[in-house]
């Protein structure tokens, strides 16, 4: 059984506690406080229920090329469309790994990659980024690992997730040409990109451009900058024949209809993603200044790392005054909590009670 914890409201536990779910500030989450377009409603109403989806989510590649993937030249065929970033990661693990495969991961990170790999019977291979480096990894030397131990398969989350930590266009052309000394596949999670602080751009996307493509995977997230989260909605970028490989080990349908109208309409919207990401990067500046009395890991992204002591017995604190935030330990950190930033009428509520608690 391979279970990850998540951020998010966990249903069970907020009934035993008696909270309901729309009375709890969830901080614990890093999408767009502000939510979806106005236009991805009015699409949903638009939703034929009783008709089976387009199974090859042609207007949604479309539109994505037409928009966040209009920087480089790139074909339909090389967009596999999922059910969220996490199925086209368990997607991406059961086509490119098998049992024994090695696995290269970067922790702290995202725990479905270890999760995914390890439910096909791979071996996780680990090279921690150090916590006195605020989590920075040290690429030349993840290079020299990654060249002696030559995996199958590397996943790197890039912004971060829990640390925040960022690599540059160089630091990711430098881990590319390692993968490709070794033929190992460099998978590159881009789900909180758009968060980058103070310049929201790709730094992975223009390696499936270059002499390097056919060892990239760029995966994206569209549940964090576009507010999609219930619907569930994600892309990965990769060569042709790899992403005719990829699709064959999805179902039929797996990218909902609901899920395809709301991902096109948020699309076409570009002022109210504009507008709420501008919003959010002013937010984060006064939220980060609020809570620079905690030790904090410095993060290019609205979310960070706080080092509370014991992360179990303050997020349960916090739960009780009804504010969600996300405990770390199953990262390896059972000091920090991560936070992320909210509007301006709701993280001073987190602020307040973390001088309470702490």
């Amino acid at each position: 059984m391979h279970t990850v914890m998540h951020g998010a409201l966990d249903f069970a536990e907020l009934e035993r506690l008696g909270l309901h779910p729309d009375a709890v500030l969830d901080c614990s989450v890093n999408s767009n406080p502000y939510g979806p377009s106005p236009r991805v409603r009015e699409a949903l109403r638009s939703l034929i229920p009783e008709r089976y989806p387009d199974r090859d989510c042609l207007a949604l590649k479309r539109a994505l090329l037409a928009t966040d993937l209009a920087d480089i030249p790139l074909a339909p065929e090389m967009l596999v469309c999922g059910n969220g970033a996490s199925e086209l990661i368990w997607a991406l693990a059961r086509t490119f790994l098998y049992p024994g495969a090695k696995v290269a991961l970067f922790p702290p990170t995202f725990g479905e990659y270890k999760a995914a790999s390890e439910a096909v019977g791979a071996t996780i291979l680990t090279f921690p980024a150090c916590e006195e480096a605020a989590f920075q990894l040290d690429v030349e030397a993840a290079c020299t690992w990654l060249e002696r131990q030559c995996p199958a398969l590397v996943w790197l989350c890039n912004p971060n997730n829990p640390t925040g930590a960022l690599l540059t266009g160089e630091q990711l052309f430098r881990l590319t040409q390692s993968c490709t000394a070794c033929n190992a596949l460099l998978v590159i999670d881009e789900s909180y990109y758009r968060f980058v602080v103070p310049e929201a751009t790709s730094a992975a996307l223009p390696l499936l451009a270059g002499p390097l493509a056919e060892h990239v995977v760029v995966l994206r997230s569209m549940t964090k900058d576009y507010a999609l989260a219930a619907l569930r909605l994600g892309y990965a970028v990769l060569p042709p024949e790899r992403a005719r490989q990829l699709q064959s080990y999805l179902p039929s349908w797996n990218v909902n209809g609901a899920a395809q109208l709301a991902g096109v309409a948020a699309l076409a919207d570009r002022d109210h993603l504009g507008m709420t990401m501008s919003a959010l990067a002013i937010e984060r500046e006064h939220f980060f200044r609020a809570l620079a009395r905690w030790p904090m890991i410095p993060s290019h992204t609205h979310y960070c790392l706080l080092d509370v002591g014991s992360a179990v017995e303050v997020r349960q604190c916090l739960l009780r005054k009804a504010i969600l935030v996300r405990d770390c330990t199953s990262f390896g950190l059972p000091r920090y909590i991560r936070v992320a930033t909210r509007r301006q009428d709701e993280w001073p509520r987190l602020v307040a009670a973390l001088q309470e608690i702490i």
